[in-house]
């Protein structure tokens, strides 16, 4: 019987998530589907991102769109 408790080798602490970059297709897709009205998280989800990830799209929805 082991009393420990069992990680995987990405939770390991210490250890960051790897970055990955977005595509500008894609952040023109996400700003279209909240202003469509859909769900941040909702959003974030079907991309497999975090929803603060979307918030930051949107704040720099201007730079995008240009």
């Amino acid at each position: 019987m082991s009393g420990g408790k069992c990680k995987s080798s990405g939770d390991v602490a210490g250890t960051a998530k790897k970055r990955h970059a977005i595509i500008m297709e894609t952040e023109v897709k996400i700003i279209e589907r909240v202003e469509r009205g859909e769900k941040m998280l909702s959003i974030a989800h079907s991309y497999n991102m975090n929803h603060s990830t979307i918030g930051t799209i949107l704040k720099n929805k201007d730079k995008i769109m240009e």
